[in-house]
């Protein structure tokens, strides 16, 4: 049957993979309140277990959409304390930007559209912009012209997809 994995389930999975999420997110939760004193920290773990979970429903239903937000929602999540153990959180926006331009790929990747590469593509791009923008490397208006010069070509490549 396709709807079983070693004749469990999928929905029993799902619901196995809620219930284990909600229990590492709370712990986790105390683990960072009480022991790190990251009070802030719960919503990034949040976003860990409810990225992870929704990444194990894109496997079990093939849901593009959850593989999408799966992904961008657990990469923000571990970018996070990537940021947080080097101390580099004003960098955190350029960390955001590539989950979605990972999202993006990997989405590509294993749904086969087109789009998303595209968006990956012209994602970098600003990437790049903002990273040199933060580190004071350009000004304001080469940054502005470089994220808009990517958005017009994401949209005339949009517009032009068969």
């Amino acid at each position: 049957m396709r709807s079983r994995i070693f004749s469990i389930k999928k929905s029993s999975l799902l619901m196995f993979s809620a219930v284990i999420n909600g229990a590492l997110f709370i712990g986790g939760s105390l683990v960072s309140a009480l022991v790190f004193n990251l009070y802030n920290a719960w919503f990034f773990i949040f976003c860990l277990s409810v990225g992870l979970h929704l990444i194990i429903k894109s496997l079990l239903f093939k849901y593009d959409s959850s593989c999408y937000f799966g992904i961008i929602l657990f990469l923000i999540g571990n970018f996070y304390f990537y940021c947080l153990l080097f101390d580099i959180l004003f960098l955190f926006p350029v960390f955001i930007l590539l989950a979605f331009a990972g999202a993006s790929v990997v989405t590509f990747y294993f749904f086969k559209q087109p789009y998303h590469l595209f968006l990956a593509l012209s994602l970098f791009f600003v990437i790049i912009a903002l990273l040199f923008f933060l580190l004071n490397k350009i000004s304001i208006w080469i940054f502005l012209a470089i994220v808009g010069l990517s958005v017009l070509l994401l949209i005339v490549r949009y517009f032009t997809l068969k």
